[in-house]
């Protein structure tokens, strides 16, 4: 699987990069993902072209349809990366936002996409610019890797959201991403395999692993979990992801909180 970070590109399941189990704790590691992904991105863009995650030919339509279901106007792809499902969506008429902390990948993202709106942000930093916009749906497609700083973004994100608006959150599934170890905390992660010039990659970003008890607390924390995907491998009858809906809670939640 991919690493990650806390300031937006995806894990996904892949045989290009191996997580490793054993929990880490690194000094910062909030900074140290957005750090290593900024160091990495070349290299991550490189080895998309040559070879794709097979996952994304189920996590891909996993999530559009998720967000077509929805019939937005307006959507903000936060952790949009090089910009993939910003351009799928722009592409049937949505007014897209995008946003990344990695200048690199946004570049690709503009490149490809000159017409919707892209912001070079870190998590930290939102809503920001966008205070005040309102948004239909809200999405991080394999953009969550962080610990407070995911509670953080949570948060912020369902302010730009109507009461009927939606957020919408694909992760690896916790069963898959375990790698056999269930306990919640920070985990060290590694780069596999070469570019396509046989240059190693640099270090790959920590990841902040929850269980599925602690994803469905956290959401419930911030908004209202309406209901839960589990796209599976159509070979191994495993999960590749899970797809979480969200949408601000209510003053009766509160209440009830």
């Amino acid at each position: 699987m991919a690493a990650r970070r806390s300031g937006g590109r995806p894990a996904e399941p892949t045989d290009l990069i191996a997580v490793a189990s054993s929990p880490a704790a690194p000094s910062d590691p909030e900074r140290q993902v957005v750090q290593r992904w900024q160091d990495s991105a070349g290299h991550w863009q490189r080895l998309l072209e040559r070879q794709p995650p097979a996952s994304r030919a189920i996590t891909n339509p996993a999530i559009e349809q998720a967000v077509l279901a929805r019939s937005p106007r307006t959507v903000l792809d936060v952790g949009c990366g090089e910009g993939w499902l910003s351009r799928s969506l722009a592409s049937q008429g949505i007014e897209m936002t995008g946003v990344d902390a990695v200048a690199p990948l946004l570049s690709t993202a503009r490149k490809h996409d000159p017409y919707s709106h892209y912001l070079c942000l870190e998590y930290d930093d939102l809503p920001g610019p966008l205070e005040g916009s309102q948004f239909d749906v809200a999405v991080c497609n394999f953009a969550l890797f962080g610990d407070q700083s995911v509670h953080r973004l949570v948060a912020s994100l369902l302010t730009l959201l109507p009461a009927n608006g939606h957020l919408l959150i694909q992760t690896l599934h916790p069963l898959s991403a375990c790698q056999g170890d269930y306990r919640e905390g920070w985990r060290d992660s590694q780069w596999q395999g070469l570019d396509h010039e046989s240059h190693t990659m640099g270090e790959a970003p920590p990841w902040y692993f929850r269980p599925l008890s602690s994803w469905i607390a956290l959401l419930q924390k911030h908004g209202r979990l309406v209901t839960m995907e589990e796209p599976l491998d159509p070979q191994t009858r495993q999960p590749l992801s899970v797809l979480f809906h969200v949408t601000p809670a209510t003053q009766q939640d509160r209440n009830n909180a």
